[in-house]
């Protein structure tokens, strides 16, 4: 087992970062208390105080004012923080010492330069240091998510060229098809149509980053309709789109996927009923997509449909909308049931 993914997976790197500092800081200052029992308080008391700094600028401050280009306002609070924390460790490790009062001949912090120099300063470029350092990792986990995300894009329009056919071919070919179905037979027809507008959307519509949600909406309708026609009476198949599903956009070709895979494996019962429901809806800030289906009874415990396409689908959620999305997937011995979040403001 490699140790270093797991630290990684469980921050567990740092709580062994805090410990190392926190030794370190007892051995280097042991002399400077008079017991102890105050210097492995004091030291904890430090730690404690630099960490919530560090973590309160890291998580807080940086997404909040920097990485937004505020730059005056995020100088003014992590001053202001740099200062309040400061002064809460000179208090605290007052009362900490309160009890030693009587061994201690030079009182720690006592005048303004001693705070100045042995925690205001020091405060500063810790906390400094250690968020420059945190700030540093996260803009190269984002240009290394970037680089996938363009590697994953070009693998998909290079399958996409592979496969590619003559378009204005192809459309000719269906409006020839088209004509030489009987008027008569309008089920037939509306599926060719339907079927078209599939192709039209991937064909001209999805080589861009992001697509409106209307189109991606009608996409998934046609899609939607195409495969309850091609049901049989014994499936009941709904599908819901929230009026409010408007007005802003997503990557092209993400929502399909969980779609075709609750029509690939709903189940086919001759008595039971059999049952699809799709719906789309905006929930506050989020694009919500749920799909549900009946399934057969797993044999042997076999009975899942996690798939290539929906590992592949999960991994452009990764890259795409990385911590901005939640995937639920509630699986029982009759059912499919599938909940997926995006964070789209």
């Amino acid at each position: 087992m490699n140790i270093l993914p797991a630290l990684t997976r469980y921050k567990l790197h740092h709580a062994l970062f805090w410990m190392i500092f926190f030794t370190v800081w007892v051995l280097l200052r042991i002399d400077d208390y008079p017991a102890l029992q105050a210097t492995v308080l004091a030291g904890l008391l430090k730690v404690v105080t630099l960490a919530g700094a560090v973590y309160f600028t890291s998580y807080v401050l940086i997404p909040r004012f920097l990485y937004r280009q505020q730059y005056l306002v995020f100088f003014t609070a992590f001053t202001g923080l740099i200062g309040g924390t400061g002064w809460l460790v000179i208090r605290l490790l007052n009362l900490v010492l309160q009890p030693y009062a009587g061994r201690i001949a030079q009182w720690p912090n006592a005048s303004l330069n001693s705070q100045l120099y042995d925690v205001y300063i020091p405060l500063f470029f810790m906390v400094g240091a250690i968020t420059g350092v945190q700030f540093y990792i996260d803009r190269l986990q984002t240009q290394h998510r970037l680089q996938s995300a363009l590697r994953a894009s070009a693998e998909q329009e290079l399958q996409y060229l592979k496969a590619q056919i003559n378009p204005h071919a192809l459309f000719n070919s269906l409006n020839a098809v088209y004509f030489l179905i009987d008027k008569e037979n309008k089920a037939a027809r509306e599926m060719l149509r339907q079927f078209a507008d599939l192709l039209r959307y991937q064909l001209y519509d999805c080589n861009t980053d992001a697509i409106p949600i209307e189109k991606e909406a009608q996409y998934v309708a046609s899609y939607v309709a195409i495969q309850q026609m091609r049901l049989n009476d014994n499936c009941e198949v709904s599908f819901y789109c929230d009026p409010a599903m408007q007005h802003f956009s997503v990557a092209p070709l993400l929502l399909i996927p969980f779609v075709e895979n609750a029509f690939k494996h709903v189940s086919a019962h001759v008595r039971a009923p059999n049952k699809v429901a799709v719906s789309l809806c905006r929930q506050g800030p989020f694009l919500q997509l749920e799909t549900y289906n009946t399934r057969e009874r797993p044999v042997n415990g076999n009975g899942t449909h996690h798939g290539i396409g929906l590992a592949n689908v999960k991994r452009r959620l990764e890259l795409l909308y990385p911590g901005k999305h939640t995937l639920q997937i509630a699986e029982t011995e009759h059912a499919f049931h599938v909940t997926l979040n995006i964070r789209i403001t």
